[in-house]
């Protein structure tokens, strides 16, 4: 009989993914944009992906944001969820409840904020769980794996096609919009002073935008081998905590979603 891939893993490291995603749920409660807190604006800027019209079409964002208590509700039922899943991952009901509450979090967090937010991979990652037969749980995750990789490469062609590389000076005028809040507040510190050294100086402004596009291009390499997807993992979490210091975009929701690529080679090998 064929074993559970989380069987066949180490449960217990499955269990530390999810307590990742359960900091970062944490981390978005904390910071005061989880469910609880998105209530009192019913006005939503619907988004071109249609994967988040049915949620709009039915009214579930806007019954949440309109009284307080829903949202306190769903945070409540996240987070105990979570607790249970850590202890059991082979549980698909819970994959299912988790992923589909997580995915109408992203759908009410983008459509309160009327702001894309790239960072999706809290509920991405339930995908390879979401199933009983471990042939469909293998494939899920093949194909979460790619959508990850594609993620981070079509970025890299998008900066390449878009001949962001070719203007010197472009990473340093992103840096000084992204930091201008800071400057009209008067927030200064270690980051807002590195912010205006790289303003001041392009051309290392420049040379680091190059490092970041090397790096997501680098990706490339796990379409052909996953070999290397511990390193990878590595490259991508440096790189998105790195633009956390950088450009002060925060990396909760995508990291547990990265060290996915640390199981790689474990789950391919058990099959």
């Amino acid at each position: 009989m064929q074993k559970s891939i989380t069987n066949n893993l180490n449960v217990n490291k499955f269990s530390i993914l999810f307590c990742i995603v359960l900091l970062e749920y944490l981390l978005f409660i904390f910071s005061g944009v989880s469910f609880s807190f998105l209530h009192g604006n019913t006005f939503f800027k619907i988004e071109a992906d249609p994967v988040s019209w049915f949620f709009y079409l039915i009214n579930i964002p806007q019954l949440i944001t309109g009284h307080q208590w829903p949202g306190v509700l769903i945070d409540c039922i996240i987070v105990i969820s979570l607790l249970l899943f850590i202890r059991n991952p082979n549980n698909n009901k819970l994959a299912i409840l988790l992923f589909i509450l997580l995915l109408l979090f992203y759908v009410t967090f983008m459509g309160y904020h009327a702001h894309r937010n790239y960072q999706f991979g809290f509920f991405m990652i339930f995908i390879p769980l979401l199933f009983k037969k471990e042939t469909s749980k293998s494939y899920a995750f093949e194909a979460t794996r790619y959508f990850l990789l594609f993620f981070y490469v079509s970025a890299a062609f998008l900066k390449l096609f878009n001949h962001a590389l070719s203007d010197v000076s472009l990473f340093s005028h992103l840096l000084s919009g992204q930091f201008t809040p800071y400057f009209l507040e008067g927030n200064t510190g270690i980051r807002t002073d590195f912010n205006l050294y790289l303003i001041a100086h392009p051309t290392i402004s420049y040379i680091l935008y190059l490092v970041s596009f090397l790096v997501e291009l680098a990706v490339i390499i796990g379409f052909f081998t996953n070999r290397f997807d511990k390193y990878l993992a590595f490259m991508l979490l440096l790189f998105h905590f790195c633009n956390w210091f950088i450009m002060d975009i925060a990396p909760f929701g995508q990291i547990a979603f990265i060290c996915l690529l640390f199981l790689g080679n474990e789950i391919k090998s058990k099959k």
